[in-house]
């Protein structure tokens, strides 16, 4: 082992390949380790890993196993995108804006710098512990003060949003370990991990990430096909309202009361969002302009005049990048899914790190799905970034035979 994360095998791995590949695959474990600590080196590492890479496509060429899923949706989302953004009532702003779509290059990076399913099992560990790791640093400030609403951690991000939602992805990743592994000593360790990860994200009180999270880990059971992952999920549900804080059962409970001050808000924000794409359903106000156009669409009794997004990414995207934008983005979660079913579906009884790399990114890209139908979780860079990487999971090592240009 080398700094008990990665085997010796995978380090003599990375020796053995070109200097520009070397660069990538240590800018890709350096993204995952520092993703719950700093935005600003996680970026730093994924966008220089992602620059050597392009840089060998170059100079190397493109090498037999490149790969490129899925990128029929991902270029019309692209291309719409830009054409709101182009038509905007700020242009200026919703290009510059845009620099976000550059994110997506995370999903073919990780998915062609990774050669086999047992390198891509291995960075799936090293993002877990350091998940882990936020994670205990998180619960120690939370054990600190009062547990509740008006103490909701953050961890190292800006605010616990975030935070959720980066707990959401990690945590299917580890729960999905938990189900499909069947080693004792590996049950150990992602259990482990799940435990302090699902604390830490109960400790941000996001009921979004929250809902999402149960989607993951229902997920993941019902694509292992387990009856004792379902066990599992079902005990786990008993604990958390067991054990928890009374705060935290009462903010469980408080999900879908429409009574809610925070439920109320959310829905008057739809509604709100419901007639700005009937007023621009083509091209959308363009990237960024919500903040500026929600005032006149305000409903006369939300308490929020103004916000930034509309807390569901479905209705957002729709609003700034029109329905046609919603249809390709659609497509592109559409496709992901069918093609991640088939590859799972094909490798049968095969062995664990194939079935693993499927489950795991269909349930963590599920819970950030079904945790978008309550929050703008795809406007957020960091949880966006982990989104990605998980959904290369599927793809990463064999490569299929067809083409799956659209899903």
């Amino acid at each position: 082992m080398t700094a008990g994360l990665l085997p010796e095998e995978f380090i003599e791995g990375i020796k053995g390949r070109s200097p520009l590949s070397r660069l990538s695959i240590i800018c890709l474990i350096g993204y995952l380790l520092s993703s719950p600590f700093s935005i600003s080196v996680s970026q730093i590492f994924i966008f220089t890993g992602i620059g050597s890479w392009l840089v060998s496509l170059r100079l190397e060429g493109r090498p037999s196993g490149f790969h490129l899923p899925l990128w029929r949706p991902i270029a019309l989302l692209v291309a719409l995108t830009l054409i709101s953004a182009s038509f905007s009532d700020d242009p200026f702003r919703s290009l510059k804006d845009a620099k976000q779509l550059f994110q997506i290059l995370i999903f073919y990076f990780a998915l062609n710098t990774i050669s086999s399913e047992r390198e891509a099992l291995w960075l799936v560990k090293a993002l877990l512990a350091a998940a882990a790791v936020a994670s205990v640093f998180t619960l120690g400030v939370a054990f600190m003060q009062p547990i509740g609403l008006e103490n909701r951690m953050s961890g190292f991000f800006s605010i616990y949003m975030t935070l959720g939602g980066y707990l959401l992805i990690s945590g299917a990743m580890g729960i999905s370990y938990l189900i499909i592994s069947e080693k004792i000593s590996n049950k150990g360790w992602a259990g482990a991990a799940s435990i302090v990860i699902i604390a830490a994200l109960m400790s941000t009180f996001s009921r979004n990430a929250w809902i999402g999270f149960g989607a993951a880990a229902l997920c993941a059971a019902l694509a292992a096909r387990s009856i004792k992952g379902v066990v599992l999920i079902a005990s786990l549900a008993v604990l958390v309202l067991v054990f928890s804080p009374a705060s935290v059962r009462d903010r469980i409970f408080s999900i879908g009361d429409m009574k809610d001050p925070s439920t109320r808000e959310r829905v008057f924000m739809w509604k709100s969002g419901m007639e700005m794409v009937r007023d621009r359903p083509l091209l959308g106000t363009g990237l960024n302009m919500i903040k500026r156009t929600y005032t006149r669409y305000a409903h006369p009794e939300a308490m929020k005049k103004h916000t930034s997004h509309l807390h569901n990414n479905l209705l957002n995207i729709a609003a700034e990048r029109g329905i046609p934008g919603l249809l390709a983005w659609m497509w592109f979660m559409g496709a992901f899914f069918a093609a991640a079913l088939r590859r799972l579906k094909g490798y049968g009884e095969s062995g664990f790190e194939k079935r693993y790399l499927s489950v795991a990114g269909l349930s963590a890209i599920t819970g950030f799905f079904i945790a978008g139908l309550f929050e703008y979780n795809y406007g957020d860079s960091e949880v966006v970034m982990l989104a990605y990487f998980a959904m290369s999971l599927p793809f990463m090592g064999a490569r299929e035979t067809g083409s799956t240009g659209g899903g």
